[in-house]
C-alpha cells in the first residue's frame, strides 16, 4: 500500500518511460557526444566505455541487487544519488517498479530519463545459472572496419634503395591501410570472452616484420561468480582502485561540464577491449570476499614500446641494457619503430583489499611493477624527481563515506621513496535542484606512481598541488547550469618552465530547453597557465601568463523525429608574452533519419579560421561506433564529412564515412612523413558489424 501511494502520482500524471530501441541508442549517441564536447584529446580510446553503455542497454541493472561500483560503471549518476538508491531499497524493500525512481528525492526527471535504458526491476531468484547455457546462449559479435587517408603521405613514396641504405627510416614499411577486426561473446554478466587485431596504417601485414599477420593482438576471458571468486579475469584486462593514484588502467574523465566528474569510480577488475597497446595489464587476476569483505589480487605480464639508450662504453657511469623512455603512440611502421617494439618487459603484481560498510568503504591496495632493465631518462632539469629505476613499489589507502546527503572521497598514496600524494573531496546534495563538488589535491614532486589518472592539471600525479569547486544547478525543468573553478599551483619544475609556476581555470555553461524539441547552451571558458618567457635573459627565465579564452553558442533544433539540425559558433582567444592569435569555427550538423528504410545519416559542414595551431579548437565527430573523433580546427578552410549507417536487419549494421579537409591558406599539409602535397586531405571509413 506504502509503494502504490508512493508511485499512484506518477501515474496519474501520465509520466512514462518507455522507450524504443531507437530512442534508446540516441541516449547513448547522446552520452558520448556530451562526452566528447567536453574533451581535447583525439587519441582518446573509449571502447571500454562504449560497451559498458551497450551491454547495459541490452542487459538493464537489476535495481533490485544492484551495489555501488556496478551503478558506478553507468558514468551517469552521482555518488550521492547511486547511494540514495541503494538506501531506498534498503529502507521499503525490493523496487516493484520503475517509476519508484520518481520518488526518490536525489533524482529529478532529467536523471531518470537518463538512466532508464539501462536499468530494470526483477523479481531476485535463486541462481541457476549453468555455464553451458553460457555457450548455447552466448550473444556474439564481429565488427571489421577499414580506414584509409586517400590522398599520398610523403612516407609512402617509393624510395631507391641507395636512400633507404643511408636512411632505412626514409619510408614507411607497409600501406597506408588501416584494419581492425574484433570479436566478442558475452553471456549476461557472467561470461565475456574475445579478441581484437589491427593494423595500423604504415604498418606490415603478413609480411616482413608482420609475418604473423596483425601489429596488434589482445585477447580476454573475464568471469562472474565463478566458484568461490565474484571475478576472473584471464588474459588483457584493466584494474583500477580508489581515485586512481595507486593504479587506474585505461580511460578518466577529467575537468568537463559534467562536473561531478572529478570524482573516480574504481570498479576493480574489467575485461579489456580497447587497442591502447600500454595501458592495459595482460595475466590474470581474481576477485573475491563476502558481503563486508572485497579483496582482489593481480599480476601481469607483458612487452612495453621503449627507447633504448645507446651504448656508449666511454663514459664513466654508463648503465649497460637501460631505455630512456616509454614509447605509447603504438605505431611500428619504420624501422625504428619496430627496434623499440617490446624492448622492454614489465611484470606487475598487485591487488587491493576492503571492508565494505552500508555508507562507507575503505580500502588498502599495492602495485609492485619491475623492468627488465632500468629507466634512465635524459638529464633534463623537469625529469630530476621522475621514475628513475627498474622497480616501483606505490601503496595507497582509498576511501569512501556518506552522512545524509554528503559524499566524503579520497584517496593517499606513497611510492617506496617515501614521497605522497593525496586526493580529497566531498560532494553534497543540497537539495534536488543543486549538487556542490570540492576537491582538494596535493601531489609531492617526488611521488611515483606507473599506473596512476587521479584528478589534475599533470599526467603523473606529481608535483602539484590545488582546489577544486564546481556546482550542478538544475534553476528549473527547463534552465541548467554547470560551473567550476580550478586553481593549482606546480610545486617543482616542469615542461617549458624553468621555475615554480600556477594557474587557474574558470569554466560555465548555461543550458535551457525551449521547448520540446528546441535547446541551446552558451559556454565560457577561461585557462591562465604559465610557461619561460621568450626574452633572453642570463639564469632562470621568468614566468609569463599563458591565456586561453573559449566562447561557445551551440543550438539543436529537432525539425521532427526524423531531422535534428545542430549548429554552433565558437571563438577562442590565446595570448602568450606578445602572441595573439585568435581561432572561429562555424558548423551546422544534419541528423536524418529515413522512414521508410534503416538508414541513418549524419552531415557537417564547417568552417574555420585560426591564425596558427595555438589558437586551435576541438569539435566532437560523429564517427563509427567505438570510433572516437575530436579533431582541431586550426588554420582556415572547410571541413565536411559524412556518414551513413545502414541496418540489415537485427544482425548486421554498416556504416560508411567519408570526411574531407581542405585549406586555403596551406599548400602542404603536416611535415615529414605525414606530409601531404597540397591543400585537401580526405579519408575513407567503412564498418561492419555482426551480431549472432
Amino acid at each position: 500500500m506504502r509503494k502504490l501511494l508512493i508511485i499512484l502520482p506518477f501515474f496519474l500524471c501520465g509520466l512514462s518511460w518507455s522507450q524504443t530501441n531507437e530512442e534508446r541508442q540516441k541516449i547513448i549517441e547522446k552520452r558520448i557526444e556530451f562526452i566528447g564536447e567536453n574533451l581535447e584529446d583525439s587519441e582518446l580510446d573509449l571502447t571500454t566505455y562504449f560497451d559498458e553503455l551497450y551491454y547495459f542497454m541490452d542487459n538493464p541493472i537489476n535495481l533490485n541487487e544492484t551495489h555501488f561500483e556496478e551503478l558506478g560503471r553507468l558514468h551517469l549518476l552521482t555518488d550521492v544519488q547511486m547511494q540514495s538508491i541503494i538506501n531506498y531499497r534498503l529502507k521499503y524493500g525490493d523496487f516493484i517498479t520503475l517509476y519508484e525512481l520518481g520518488a526518490i528525492e536525489e533524482l529529478d526527471a532529467q536523471i531518470i530519463d537518463m538512466i532508464m535504458p539501462f536499468v530494470d526491476v526483477q523479481k531476485v531468484e535463486k541462481d541457476d545459472f549453468k555455464w553451458k547455457n553460457s555457450i548455447k546462449y552466448g550473444k556474439h559479435e564481429i565488427i571489421s572496419r577499414y580506414e584509409r587517408v586517400l590522398e599520398q603521405k610523403a612516407g609512402y613514396i617509393e624510395q631507391p634503395d641507395s636512400v633507404l641504405a643511408v636512411n632505412p627510416n626514409k619510408q614507411y614499411l607497409g600501406s597506408p591501410d588501416k584494419f581492425y577486426l574484433r570479436y566478442r561473446n558475452q553471456y549476461k554478466d557472467r561470461l565475456s570472452w574475445g579478441v581484437t587485431m589491427e593494423k595500423d596504417p604504415g604498418e606490415e601485414l603478413f609480411v616482413g616484420s608482420q609475418k604473423r599477420g596483425f601489429d596488434y593482438y589482445s585477447a580476454h576471458l573475464f568471469l562472474k561468480k565463478l566458484w568461490k571468486f565474484k571475478a576472473v579475469a584471464i588474459g588483457d584486462y584493466q584494474v583500477n582502485f580508489g581515485q586512481g593514484l595507486t593504479v587506474w588502467s585505461g580511460f578518466a574523465l577529467g575537468k568537463s561540464a559534467d562536473v561531478m566528474s572529478a570524482k573516480r569510480y574504481g570498479y576493480g577488475l574489467r575485461p579489456y577491449t580497447s587497442v591502447n597497446e600500454s595501458r592495459f595489464m595482460r595475466g590474470a587476476g581474481i576477485n573475491f570476499g563476502n558481503d563486508k569483505i572485497d579483496a582482489t589480487v593481480f599480476g601481469s605480464y607483458k612487452g612495453l614500446d621503449a627507447n633504448i639508450n645507446a651504448i656508449d662504453t666511454n663514459a664513466i657511469d654508463f648503465i649497460d641494457n637501460s631505455f630512456s623512455s616509454f614509447q605509447t603512440s603504438g605505431y611500428h611502421r619504420l624501422q625504428s619503430e619496430i627496434d623499440d617494439r617490446k624492448a622492454v618487459q614489465e611484470a606487475i603484481v598487485g591487488g587491493e583489499v576492503a571492508y565494505k560498510g552500508d555508507k562507507m568503504r575503505i580500502g588498502l591496495s599495492s602495485v609492485y611493477t619491475n623492468y627488465d632493465q632500468p629507466l634512465v631518462p635524459n638529464s633534463a632539469a623537469y625529469k630530476e624527481h621522475k621514475f628513475a629505476s627498474d622497480q616501483l613499489l606505490t601503496t595507497g589507502l582509498n576511501y569512501r563515506y556518506f552522512f545524509r546527503k554528503v559524499s566524503f572521497f579520497g584517496e593517499t598514496a606513497v611510492s617506496d621513496n617515501a614521497k605522497w600524494a593525496t586526493v580529497n573531496g566531498l560532494s553534497w546534495h543540497v537539495d534536488p535542484r543543486l549538487d556542490l563538488i570540492m576537491l582538494y589535491r596535493n601531489y609531492d614532486k617526488g611521488f611515483q606512481s606507473l599506473y596512476s589518472a587521479s584528478f589534475g592539471e599533470t599526467s603523473d600525479n606529481a608535483g602539484e598541488m590545488g582546489i577544486y569547486f564546481g556546482l550542478q544547478a538544475r534553476i528549473s525543468k527547463r534552465i541548467n547550469i554547470s560551473a567550476y573553478y580550478d586553481q593549482f599551483n606546480y610545486t617543482y619544475l616542469k615542461y617549458l618552465t624553468d621555475d615554480y609556476s600556477e594557474g587557474r581555470e574558470i569554466f560555465a555553461q548555461f543550458d535551457m530547453k525551449l521547448n520540446r524539441r528546441s535547446k541551446f547552451y552558451f559556454r565560457f571558458r577561461n585557462k591562465v597557465t604559465q610557461r619561460n618567457s621568450r626574452d633572453e635573459v642570463t639564469g632562470l627565465k621568468p614566468q609569463v601568463n599563458l591565456n586561453k579564452t573559449n566562447l561557445r553558442f551551440h543550438y539543436e533544433q529537432q525539425i521532427n523525429y526524423r531531422l535534428t539540425l545542430k549548429s554552433r559558433i565558437e571563438w577562442v582567444n590565446y595570448l602568450y608574452d606578445d602572441d595573439k592569435s585568435n581561432g572561429l569555427l562555424l558548423f551546422q550538423d544534419v541528423v536524418y533519419q529515413f522512414q521508410k528504410i534503416p538508414l541513418k545519416v549524419y552531415g557537417r559542414y564547417a568552417l574555420y579560421d585560426s591564425d596558427n595551431y595555438d589558437s586551435r579548437i576541438y569539435a566532437y565527430e560523429n564517427d563509427l561506433l567505438y570510433v572516437f573523433s575530436i579533431p582541431s580546427y586550426f588554420y582556415r578552410g572547410m571541413r565536411t564529412y559524412l556518414m551513413l549507417k545502414y541496418d540489415l536487419g537485427d544482425k548486421i549494421d554498416i556504416w560508411v564515412r567519408y570526411g574531407l579537409w581542405s585549406y586555403q591558406n596551406r599548400d602542404v599539409i603536416s611535415s615529414g612523413l605525414e606530409q601531404i602535397d597540397g591543400n585537401r586531405k580526405s579519408d575513407l571509413k567503412i564498418q561492419l558489424k555482426i551480431r549472432l
